[in-house]
C-alpha cells in the first residue's frame, strides 16, 4: 500500500509539472530566460508552446506580429520543431524549423520575402556594392550547424535586381538561383531574364560556407548612361562578347574576389 501510495503521488507531481509547462505564459518564461538571448522581444502572450509577440528586435533586424506553434514530441527526439510566421517591415517570413541542441538548425517549407538591402543587413553581409530589389526565396528544406550550411534545396528569386556602382545603377531583370544537395555541400544553377546583361552560372557552396561562382556574361540590350565605365572594369564588352568569370569568397562576405576564366 505504502509503495502504491508513492507511486500516486510521484503520478500526480508529474501531471501537475505537466499541466504547469503546457500552460506556462511565454511572457513569465521570457521574464525568467530570455535574459541572455540576443534580442529583446515585446508584447508576449500565449504558451511557450503557442503564443505569439508584438516586435522582436535583433541589432538592427526587426520581425513583427511573430507566431509560433511548439511540437512537444520533438523534445523526445533532442530538439524542438516549430511552425513559425512573422511579418517584417517589408515583408513576410514562414517556415517549419527544428533547432537541436548540438546547435543544428533546419528550416522546412520556408518561405522569405524581403528587399534585397534588408536581407543584405539582415544576414550581416559586408558587400563591396549596393543593391536593389526584392528577394523570394523558397526553401524545401535548408540545414546549418553554426555557420556551416550542410544543405540546401529550393529556390531564390532575385526580382528587380539592380547592383550600383557609386552613383550608377546597373538593372539586372531577375536573378534566378537553384540549389539541390550535392556530395561535399550545395551545387545551383544561376539564370537571368528581362535586363541588359545575360547571366549564367554555376555554383559550388561547400559546407564551411566558401564558393565558386562560375559565370558567363554578356550584353543582349542597350546599356544604361553612367555603367560603362564600370563595364570596362569588369572587363565585360559591350558588343556582345560572351565572357568567363569566377567569383569566390565566404558567405560571410569575406575573401571576395571576381577573376577572369578561361571557358
Amino acid at each position: 500500500m505504502r509503495l502504491r501510495t508513492i507511486g500516486l503521488v510521484l503520478l500526480g507531481l508529474l501531471a501537475f509539472v505537466f499541466f504547469l509547462l503546457i500552460t506556462l505564459p511565454a511572457a513569465q518564461a521570457w521574464a525568467w530566460f530570455g535574459r541572455q538571448a540576443p534580442m529583446q522581444v515585446y508584447g508576449i502572450s500565449g504558451t511557450i508552446w503557442q503564443g505569439q509577440a508584438a516586435l522582436v528586435v535583433q541589432q538592427n533586424s526587426r520581425l513583427e506580429a511573430v507566431q509560433w506553434q511548439v511540437q512537444p514530441w520533438s523534445l523526445l527526439l533532442g530538439q524542438v520543431r516549430a511552425n513559425v510566421q512573422s511579418r517584417m517591415p517589408d515583408g513576410l517570413l514562414r517556415s517549419e524549423i527544428a533547432l537541436s541542441f548540438g546547435q543544428r538548425f533546419e528550416a522546412r517549407q520556408l518561405r522569405l520575402d524581403m528587399p534585397a538591402t534588408e536581407l543584405v543587413q539582415w544576414a550581416g553581409l559586408s558587400l563591396p556594392v549596393r543593391v536593389a530589389g526584392r528577394f523570394d526565396t523558397v526553401m524545401q528544406e535548408l540545414v546549418v550547424k553554426g555557420p556551416k550550411v550542410l544543405r540546401a534545396d529550393g529556390l531564390i528569386s532575385w526580382q528587380d535586381a539592380s547592383i550600383s556602382f557609386g552613383s550608377s545603377a546597373l538593372p539586372l531583370g531577375q536573378l534566378v538561383l537553384r540549389l539541390v544537395p550535392a556530395a561535399q555541400g550545395t551545387s545551383g544553377e544561376l539564370t537571368s531574364q528581362g535586363g541588359p546583361i545575360e547571366i549564367g552560372g554555376t555554383l559550388d557552396l561547400d559546407q564551411d560556407g566558401g564558393f565558386i561562382l562560375d559565370l558567363a556574361v554578356q550584353v543582349v540590350d542597350d546599356l544604361p548612361d553612367g555603367v560603362q565605365t564600370s563595364m570596362k572594369l569588369l572587363g565585360i564588352p559591350e558588343d556582345g562578347r560572351q565572357v568567363h568569370a569566377r567569383l569566390s569568397g565566404n558567405l560571410d562576405g569575406s575573401g571576395l574576389r571576381l577573376e577572369p576564366r578561361n571557358p
